[in-house]
């Protein structure tokens, strides 16, 4: 950066967080209190959005700065191409120090479950532990975890270095209270051994050994608030269950819905996120859920707390851009279902969002107009003065941040491919148009589509698709759906051929390991998308992996 120092990143996400679960979101009943701080001292974004609301796509999203149109992974068993430019190789062209410590989930849970201890051929391993760290994706060192279920990726081989008891009392039959929910127990795991304290613990280290020779960015991933919902103590017992807000009730009439709608209320397909929705008829169960959903977000900021003080202490506040988002929201019972099902519920699609530069950024601000992390990866390398991304769509909005003008976008695209692999289940394909006031949600010709007035309808209970008040509003927003995918596809198609940007592309810089751009998982062999893995790897995966009970995943 010209006549001045270029600045760094600490990038703090979360995994399954929906917007409203921030005290400084309007939500009283949650403690929040550190990320309630960083919302004071920066800008909060109140209507941010992801490319794609399910994890892989969405990751994939926050480091290529391309919508799934342009990575091609809609589902969590597609791995992100390693042909694709992303974050890391216009940061490391530029002199930047990155780091990933926590979730990194670029490629499908098993393969990278396998990698620490498999590497591909001729990769280095760290001689402290004996596994690889990278590079990965842009990142020159990576610890990470992958699943949920159970411990896995660089965190599970700690444990079992350091604490094989705590593979067991991770395990719900460990729980510390009998847990009628097959989803949501009381982790008997000590809080320190727990991964969102360790991967904040290998972050603070990292910090205090940094030596401010190279700028960095640092990505702090946390993996939750997704389900399980298993936080140790002391935060699965901070909240009572009998205290906790009501979900937003379920439709009284899904007869103006598309068909899914009631499939996931009902539980009658195996990926729709109602499975046990159906139960929370009970109050008590209900409440348990969301209070250890809430403690487990009161452990992050807790973690998040610990992080601002230690930026405070090394006196790089001035110098770091502070970042916090999520990669999709949690239905969390809302109209009765759960999880991240295909539907279009702010609770599932609509997520926190924050950013602090005390230097630059005017603080206490709300930015209530729609935003996309669709727009994240411009506007780091806009800061950084790095190099854009050939293929990238979004736009940076550090005029935004800077105060400068507080527009930037008035509507957002979401796109959604949902399937459930290796069974009969209908393949739904969605594009929502977002805008301040209004949803879309087409589905081409599978059936008619939803429109709804957030205005006058913030739970979404009225589909006015076929409303014949509203056709023209319905055919001006399907319009406008069509120009914003024909105007942002692939962003400046000419730097494609260009190829301003003259870097390495990939993830491990070998061509012998980048595997098809479409790694589907193969059951009932030991061939994982391109990888071979050793039986025994094979069965240790097993027992580590992110099965859930309530599907019958192996």
């Amino acid at each position: 950066m010209p006549g001045s120092k270029r600045p760094n990143f600490l990038f703090i996400t979360t995994d399954q967080q929906r917007w409203d679960a921030l005290c400084c979101a309007g939500n009283s009943s949650i403690r929040t209190p550190h990320l309630d701080r960083l919302a004071s001292e920066g800008i909060r974004f109140d209507r941010a959005y992801p490319s794609n609301p399910i994890c892989m796509p969405a990751r994939a999203t926050m480091i290529t700065g391309r919508s799934q149109r342009g990575h091609q992974v809609f589902d969590h068993e597609i791995n992100l191409s390693e042909s694709i430019p992303v974050l890391g190789d216009s940061l490391r062209a530029a002199d930047y120090r990155t780091v990933l410590f926590g979730k990194a989930h670029f490629k499908i849970k098993e393969l990278e479950d396998n990698l620490p201890d498999n590497p591909p051929s001729g990769a280095e391993r760290d001689p402290a532990d004996g596994l690889w760290h990278g590079p990965y994706y842009g990142f020159e060192h990576v610890t990470y975890t992958g699943g949920h279920w159970k411990p896995s990726g660089h965190w599970r081989h700690w444990l079992e270095r350091e604490h094989p008891e705590g593979i067991r009392l991770w395990d719900r039959a460990s729980a510390l209270a009998p847990s009628t929910l097959a989803s949501s127990w009381k982790n008997a795991i000590p809080k320190e051994w727990h991964h969102t304290q360790w991967f904040t613990d290998l972050a603070l280290d990292w910090l205090r050994a940094y030596d401010g020779a190279r700028p960095f960015y640092l990505w702090l991933s946390f993996s939750d608030p997704h389900e399980p919902f298993c936080p140790p103590r002391p935060y699965c017992d901070m909240y009572d269950p009998d205290e906790m807000p009501p979900p937003i009730p379920p439709d009284d009439d899904l007869s103006r819905k598309p068909p899914h709608y009631r499939w996931a209320m009902e539980g009658s397909r195996t990926h729709w996120g109602g499975v046990e929705a159906r139960h929370f008829s009970d109050r008590r169960l209900y409440g348990e859920v969301v209070a250890h959903y809430y403690g487990m977000v009161t452990f992050i900021d807790d973690m998040v707390g610990r992080v601002l003080d230690e930026l405070d202490r090394l006196g790089l506040v001035d110098s770091t851009h502070v970042i916090f988002t999520s990669d999709h929201g949690e239905a969390l019972a809302d109209h009765m279902v759960m999880g991240k099902p295909p539907l279009a519920y702010e609770s599932v699609i609509r997520v926190p969002m924050i950013w602090r530069h005390e230097p630059s950024i005017p603080a206490g601000r709300v930015h209530a107009g729609v935003m996309t992390h669709v727009d994240l990866v411009p506007t780091i390398l806009d800061l950084a003065d790095a190099a854009p991304l050939p293929g990238m769509e979004g736009r940076s909005f550090a005029p935004l941040l800077h105060g400068r003008t507080d527009a930037h976008r008035d509507a957002v695209v979401i796109d959604r491919i949902s399937l459930e692999r290796h069974t009969t289940e209908p393949v739904i394909r969605l594009k929502m148009l977002v805008t301040r006031r209004w949803k879309l949600v087409h589905y081409g010709s599978q059936w008619p589509g939803e429109l709804y007035d957030l205005a006058n309808d913030p739970h979404e209970f009225d589909n006015l698709w076929e409303d014949p008040a509203h056709v023209g509003k319905r055919q001006e927003l399907t319009d406008r759906l069509l120009s914003e995918i024909i105007a942002d596809e692939l962003g400046d198609a000419g730097a494609l051929f260009q190829r301003q940007l003259q870097l390495p592309v990939g993830a491990m810089r070998d061509p012998d390991q980048i595997e098809p751009t479409l790694g589907y998982r193969q059951r009932s062999t030991n061939h994982v998308a391109g990888y071979d893995v050793p039986p025994a790897q094979e069965s240790a995966r097993g027992s580590a992996g992110d099965a859930d009970p309530r599907r019958g995943d192996p």
